[in-house]
């Protein structure tokens, strides 16, 4: 029968696209699993490689970093781990700037937000410009305390949350001394208003 015929094509299609999806999930866990291997290696290289190859499923299906969420979230945080400590600092920042677009809870776990402020604090301390500088610890102080309301007892979180509230309060000193001294030069630059001359008694009215 035609209906009989069009359920069994049905199945076999729908057989298909699992077994198809099974494949690419078996993939997807090998490659995580070698990158995760290399990772704890310490070949960095190796890592990111392998990281790589895994990510690209998520990237032609956006809806899998809702699903799987643990390996979303640690093959992008492991990454940016090596490229924080590779200095490839803008690498890092896009990266996790991108992760909220696929999995927005991500912005608020304690390593996301570890990272993020330790990016936004390089990003201070390599600065020269004020404006930036200032912006950068804003950011950074942000991060941190989102991370310890995630996770309170995370010492290397207390630790740089203190640090960046140590330089932030430095670096508004610093400012608060540069205005004092510039306000000092400007006033010296005004002219002088004329000193009124002394009239002898004898000559007053």
């Amino acid at each position: 029968m035609p209906i009989k015929k069009y359920f069994t094509a049905f199945g076999y299609l729908l057989l298909f696209l699992v077994s198809l999806g099974l494949v690419g999930y078996g993939w997807t866990m090998r490659q995580f699993e070698t990158a995760q291997d290399a990772f704890r290696r310490g070949d960095h290289a190796a890592a990111l490689e392998s990281y790589r190859r895994a990510e690209l499923p998520f990237e032609k299906i956006p809806q899998l970093g809702q699903i799987l969420k643990e390996e979303y979230t640690r093959l992008n945080l492991n990454q940016v781990t090596i490229l924080y400590r590779q200095k490839l600092n803008q690498e890092a920042l896009e990266k996790l700037e991108q992760m909220p677009a696929q999995l927005p809870a991500v912005a608020e776990n304690a390593e996301y937000a570890y990272w993020m402020g330790n990016l936004l604090f390089r990003q201070a301390t390599e600065s020269k410009d004020p404006e930036t500088v200032l912006t950068a610890l804003k950011g950074a102080l942000s991060e941190y305390q989102k991370g310890l309301a995630a996770k309170p007892d995370d010492w290397d979180l207390k630790y740089d949350y203190e640090l960046v509230r140590w330089v932030f309060a430095k670096q508004g000193g610093e400012r608060q001394k540069q205005e004092a001294k510039v306000k000092s030069i400007i006033d010296k630059m005004r002219p002088q208003e004329p000193a009124q001359q002394q009239i002898a008694p004898e000559k007053r009215g």
